[in-house]
């Protein structure tokens, strides 16, 4: 029985979608679509719990395909974390209440080991507390009957809370290092998805732009019944959003190219290799005919169609990107992403649109956002640099260092680049105040003696290939390349 349930495929409940209703100034909208929690899969379970350890709430869902976590990504707002000690009843403090007051609001919550349907939630409590900046006061009701008030407590903190103690104690909270975050493993972002055409040729399936893909074959009739629909669909939305059809017949390719030709589809046509099958639905098993996916123009999946679509519901949701501003946060995801992959074209591309991105809300102005900007821009830099284009590099990394004024990194890299374009003098200064600024940097030091070295001034580059070594002895570049020189008896070209 245990077996037939995690191998069940389908669902009890007619693939009803999940819901989710967010309190709009006590006026409950229906947001789960908007939020991407609008999965078809059968489940009830679902717990509220901080699984990054970033300060927001993320959700924990189990259904009967598995266990769902969706990361909260929203921007980062104010908070206060609460963990109750008591002692004189139960140790966890179960049916503890607790009053938080700051900007003028106050919050109320209590200790539980459950909520909704059949999920455990976390022992602490946890306090959204949007632009405010300090916890006002803190009152605990505590299973024995006592009443406590703690005042003046610091946001952004777990706060360690003991009955009777005269002081709260407040802690960081214990984050994820970027290395260990999950990965997706389905269901990526559309640009980085690659597969091969009709034509045998490998290509990116869609990017940059909002994206329809659509999951098909020639002997699936609810597929015939919609591609009319996409056709029309393809041409009203020509140059805004782009078309991809996948085909799952992989053997009867002349009834593919019949069926492409007989409904007149203009738009590019890929083959669904096991490779595809489980980038998009996890496994063939999970696969229905027809599905179509929608991408937004960041890349993220706003909606999957099981079964054939209606004309009218991809109409509207292709018609709402016109208006929908960029996602910072998804940009800066997909910047990463093909930054850390080495697709440094389009990391450029989604760093150059970060850059000259403008804050949504005059709260999200001033220095803050100046740094994203010029972050945004350093990594044009290195991305030019590491696609072998050094030259262009240097002026992206001096339009970074004007931002960003005398940082390390942005120096070191602008000393790097200069080098590789025999931009010397530029290379020079830029090395020397990378040193100013950060003397035990072994990385500058060494690319500070390459420099002297172009410019034939030996008796400098030796006195900062030492300056590396005493810093690293066992630094390999600096030993070898300063050996090579009293080899060679001055530079080495």
């Amino acid at each position: 029985m245990a077996d037939q349930a995690r191998n069940f495929r389908g669902s009890f409940s007619g693939y009803e979608r999940k819901r989710l209703f967010y309190n709009a100034h006590g006026r409950l909208v229906q947001s789960a679509y908007v939020l991407g929690l609008d999965t078809d899969e059968d489940g009830r379970a679902v717990a509220a719990v901080d699984i990054d350890g970033d300060g927001d709430l993320d959700m924990v869902l189990l259904t009967a395909q598995g266990l769902r976590l969706f990361e909260n990504t929203s921007d980062p707002r104010h908070f206060s974390r609460v963990r109750l000690t008591a002692v004189r009843s139960q140790a966890n403090a179960l049916g503890a209440t607790v009053e938080l007051r700051a900007g003028g609001i106050t919050r109320r919550d209590f200790v539980k080991i459950t909520d909704g349907f059949r999920a455990q939630v976390p022992f602490d409590l946890h306090f959204g507390l949007g632009n405010i900046e300090k916890v006002d006061s803190l009152e605990v009701r505590w299973p024995s009957g006592k009443k406590e008030v703690w005042k003046d407590l610091p946001a952004d903190q777990l706060l360690l809370v003991r009955e009777g103690a005269r002081a709260v104690e407040a802690e960081s909270l214990g984050q994820w290092p970027d290395s260990t975050r999950p990965r997706m493993t389905t269901l990526l972002p559309v640009p980085t998805v690659e597969a091969r055409r009709l034509d045998g040729e490998m290509a990116r399936v869609a990017g940059g732009r909002p994206a329809v893909i659509n999951f098909w074959a020639p002997w699936c009739a609810p597929c015939n019944v919609e591609l009319p629909q996409l056709v029309d669909l393809a041409g009203r939305y020509r140059g805004e959003v782009d078309f991809a059809g996948v085909s799952v017949e992989l053997k009867d390719l002349d009834s593919v190219r019949a069926s492409i030709k007989k409904f007149n589809i203009p738009y590019e046509q890929f083959l669904a290799d096991d490779g595809l099958m489980q980038r998009f639905f996890g496994s063939s098993d999970d696969a229905a005919l027809p599905s179509t996916f929608v991408f937004g123009a960041d890349g993220g999946l706003r909606r999957l169609f099981r079964g054939a679509i209606t004309e009218a519901d991809v109409d509207a949701l292709l018609t709402s990107f016109r208006v929908e501003g960029v996602r910072t946060n998804d940009l800066n995801l997909l910047a990463r992403m093909a930054f850390r992959s080495g697709d440094y074209e389009k990391a450029i591309e989604h760093y150059r649109r970060l850059a000259a991105l403008e804050p949504d809300t005059l709260d999200q102005a001033g220095v803050a956002w100046e740094h994203r900007r010029a972050q945004a821009q350093f990594y044009v830099g290195v991305a030019r640099l590491r696609s072998g284009r050094p030259a262009e590099a240097v002026v992206d990394l001096q339009a970074a260092i004007r931002l960003l004024g005398e940082d390390h990194g942005a120096l070191l890299q602008l000393g790097i680049a200069a080098l590789e374009s025999r931009q010397l003098e530029v290379a020079a200064d830029a090395l020397q105040r990378a040193v100013r600024v950060k003397p035990e940097s072994v990385p500058a030091w060494v690319n500070k003696a390459r420099v002297h070295r172009a410019k034939s001034e030996i008796e400098a580059a030796r006195e900062s290939y030492a300056r590396a070594l005493s810093l690293d002895p066992r630094n390999a570049s600096a030993r070898e390349e300063l050996a090579g020189m009293s080899a060679a008896g001055g530079p080495r070209r």
